[in-house]
């Protein structure tokens, strides 16, 4: 069998592995017991591996918050210094099975959504939307009394009946939400409406059915009526979990991860296992929420929710929801023009994800990086602006940097050379 050949086989099974998982919500842990090699004194960031004196502000403050709400430090102060000495170990959250969505803060005791893909058995783990702290600590990086007493209100007064209820009903079936919703408006990354009402009308006949008490079945309510993109981290579980199933797949060319910390943007290749492959982060091009608001003012892209990219929803979904499109003024014509062209760049398409726009054609499915670099087509993402302060100053979207591409297929070419 030739190179080629090899590669091509290995493709099809990556990507297979990608078009049929079925992830399920299956339960709520806590980062120490769901996020595989997370030690009690090590706090998780997004973004490639990045030494603490080299983060952006908002990404070092986000530690020091991380080390003050697991209790590692009493004082922002210890938690420079134990940061600095590295006594508080800092890792990137794809580097485990998990997801640094913003800053990707991530400790010991947060409490994660647990995803299983039922195919395969792997896991993948995401924190949280934080109700009315939306970011909060593990997003934004924030850390105040008021933050971590509401994390702490969450995992003692919603989560058991939250995990009581998922256990009864033996698990959520994610991907019927993300294709009906896609079908509706939502290309799942930067906007989810359909999703979290979908997620609703499933779960809260359930939680009503429960034998729990009034005032802890109206909190449990509240939270997931009134939180914004409440699915959102459950998007995000969904796509590592298919991906992780897919890494490791020898000769295979797809990427498996997108990330960015604020200083390099990141991807992983199946066939390459955990090694990444960087270059300069980029700036989001969109829409700012205020006019007071400029690219000064923004840092370089941030987060590791723009894993569900690579799974196909996002940017490689623009034409499935012309309103986000709308955040860049784009016309629907441009939508379906940006996902045809990244068709350009990816293995195959996935049939479980038939979109209004295309016709009811499928959306693009494994980004290959041999088409990226051949095509001259870099990846299209979509996600949101992160202001130097912290907090979400705008959307739109950016291209992964070619740099990522060029070093990882002359990495592969070194690996597999005959």
């Amino acid at each position: 069998m030739t190179i080629k050949e090899r590669i091509a086989a290995a493709n099809e099974k990556a990507v297979g592995e990608l078009i049929n998982a079925d992830p399920v919500w299956v339960d709520i842990l806590p980062a120490g017991q769901a996020v595989e090699g997370l030690e009690e004194n090590m706090i998780l960031h997004s973004g490639p591996p990045i030494e603490f004196a080299d983060m952006v502000p908002l990404h070092r403050r986000g530690m020091v918050s991380g080390a003050l709400f697991e209790g590692l430090a009493s004082t922002e102060a210890e938690a420079m210094a134990m940061l600095e000495r590295g006594e508080i170990k800092v890792s990137a959250a794809l580097d485990h099975n998990t997801v640094g969505a913003g800053t990707g803060i991530i400790t010991a005791s947060v409490e994660m959504m647990v995803v299983e893909n039922r195919r395969t058995g792997k896991r993948a783990a995401t924190f949280p939307a934080e109700g009315p702290f939306q970011g909060g600590l593990c997003g934004w990086g924030l850390y105040t009394e008021e933050i971590a007493a509401n994390l702490r209100y969450m995992k003692n007064e919603l989560f058991p009946a939250m995990r009581e209820l998922i256990h009864q009903r033996g698990g959520l079936a994610l991907r019927p939400i993300l294709a009906e919703s896609m079908q509706m408006g939502d290309e799942n990354h930067t906007r989810q409406s359909a999703s979290d009402l979908m997620f609703i009308k499933q779960i809260l006949p359930d939680l009503v059915r429960m034998d729990v008490d009034k005032p802890t079945l109206l909190k449990c309510m509240d939270y997931i009526v009134q939180t914004p993109r409440f699915f959102h981290c459950f998007g995000q579980g969904a796509s590592l979990s298919a991906l992780w199933s897919a890494k490791g797949t020898s000769h295979s060319t797809m990427v498996v991860a997108f990330g960015g910390n604020g200083v390099e943007f990141g991807i992983k290749v199946a066939g390459l296992g955990d090694e990444w492959f960087t270059a300069p982060a980029p700036m989001i091009n969109g829409r700012y929420t205020s006019s007071q608001y400029s690219e000064k003012d923004q840092v370089p892209w941030l987060g590791d929710s723009c894993i569900v990219e690579c799974a196909g929803l996002g940017g490689l979904a623009a034409a499935a929801s012309p309103v986000v499109g709308n955040l860049r003024g784009l016309k629907v014509k441009d939508t379906v023009a940006l996902t045809r062209e990244m068709q350009e760049i990816c293995i195959s398409s996935n049939h479980n994800y038939p979109i209004p726009n295309l016709d009811f054609g499928f959306l693009p499915a494994g980004i290959d990086i041999r088409l990226v670099l051949k095509r001259g087509i870099a990846s299209e993402i979509h996600g949101g602006m992160l202001n130097h302060e912290g907090g979400l100053i705008g959307a739109g979207s950016a291209r992964v940097p070619m740099g990522c591409f060029e070093k990882a297929l002359k990495a592969f070419g070194k690996k597999y050379a005959e």
